[in-house]
C-alpha cells in the first residue's frame, strides 16, 4: 500500500520529471524568503533633519541653547532669518553625538496641560517689530482753505491757446452801381459789425484751472496743504454746451470757486488769450 501511494506521488511526464530536477538542483528554492522592511517615513524624516542649537525659548521645541533637531526647510525658511536658532557646525556635531546628548524636541515645554493645540508655526516667536508712527496730517478747514486761495490768487488768470485762423473773404461788390450806392453799403455794413468768435486749438479746462491755483498756493507752506478738486471749479458762461467745464475760444470768462463745507463762493476772471508764434 505504501508503495503505490510513492507511485502516485512521482511525476507522470516528461515536464514534471524536468522540473522536479531543476528544483532539486537549486537548493536555494527550498530556502524560506527573507523580509525586507523598508524604513518608515518618520525614520526617513529624521534622518533629513539638521540639529540647530537654539537662540530663544520656544514652546514645544525647548529652552534657548538646548540642541534639537528640525527639518532643513524650517530652518533655512524661518528660524535662521528670524534669528531662533544657529547652526550647528559638523565638528560640534561630531562632539555632541559622541556625548550622547539627546537632540529631539520637548513638545511640553512652554505648554499648559488645558490649552488646545496649535499650529508649530504659530507657535514659533517671531522677533518684535518696531512701532512706526503714522504720519500725522493737520487737514484744514473749508473756510481756511477759502481764505487762503482769496489770498494768494490773484483775480485774473490768464491761458494761451493757439487761435483757430479763419479765412476772411472780401465782401461782394456790386458791379454796375453807382459810387454813391457804394457809400451807402459801407456805411451800412459798418453801422451792424459782425460777431466773430475765435475759436482755439484745445481748451481751458477746469483741470488747467485748478493747476495754475495749486502751483501758485505750493509757495506757502499752509497755503500748500489745500485739497482743491476739479469738481470743485465751474465756468459761469462761455463754456461748451452742456459741459460747465471747459472754454474752446478766447476772452474772458468767470468761474466760481468753492469748496465742500464752505458757504460763500469766490470768483476769479479766466483769460484766454491767442498764443503768438
Amino acid at each position: 500500500m505504501a508503495s503505490l501511494e510513492r507511485m502516485v506521488l512521482l511525476p507522470q511526464c516528461a515536464s514534471c520529471v524536468r522540473r522536479v530536477t531543476r528544483l532539486s538542483l537549486n537548493t536555494r528554492a527550498f530556502a524560506p524568503l527573507q523580509q525586507v522592511r523598508s524604513k518608515t517615513k518618520s525614520a526617513k524624516e529624521a534622518e533629513r533633519n539638521v540639529v540647530v542649537k537654539l537662540r530663544m525659548d520656544v514652546p514645544r521645541f525647548g529652552r534657548a541653547g538646548s540642541y534639537i533637531a528640525i527639518p532643513p526647510g524650517a530652518m533655512r525658511n524661518t528660524w535662521f532669518p528670524a534669528r531662533i536658532a544657529d547652526y550647528v557646525l559638523p565638528a560640534q556635531l561630531k562632539q555632541l553625538k559622541a556625548g550622547g546628548v539627546d537632540t529631539s524636541r520637548d513638545i511640553t515645554f512652554g505648554v499648559e496641560a488645558d490649552l488646545e493645540e496649535e499650529d508649530e508655526e504659530d507657535l514659533v516667536q517671531q522677533p518684535k517689530q518696531h512701532y512706526v508712527r503714522p504720519i500725522e496730517i493737520n487737514m484744514l478747514s473749508p473756510e481756511r482753505s477759502m481764505e487762503l486761495i482769496n489770498t494768494f490768487i490773484p483775480p485774473t488768470l490768464s491761458f494761451f491757446r493757439k487761435p483757430i485762423e479763419h479765412e476772411q473773404t472780401d465782401p461782394r461788390q456790386r458791379q454796375g452801381a453807382s459810387s454813391a450806392a457804394d457809400v451807402l453799403t459801407a456805411a451800412a455794413m459798418a453801422s451792424k459789425p459782425e460777431r466773430v468768435v475765435d475759436g482755439i486749438y484745445g481748451s481751458v479746462s477746469t483741470a488747467d484751472v485748478v493747476a495754475t491755483i495749486k502751483s501758485a498756493l505750493a509757495h506757502n507752506d499752509e497755503a500748500a496743504r489745500v485739497l482743491l478738486a476739479e469738481s470743485d471749479v465751474q465756468f459761469l458762461a462761455g463754456h461748451v454746451d452742456g459741459d460747465a467745464s471747459r472754454v474752446k475760444q478766447l476772452g474772458d470768462f468767470k468761474v466760481r470757486i468753492l469748496m465742500p463745507g464752505a458757504e460763500t463762493p469766490l470768483t476769479r476772471n479766466i483769460r484766454v488769450r491767442a498764443k503768438e508764434n
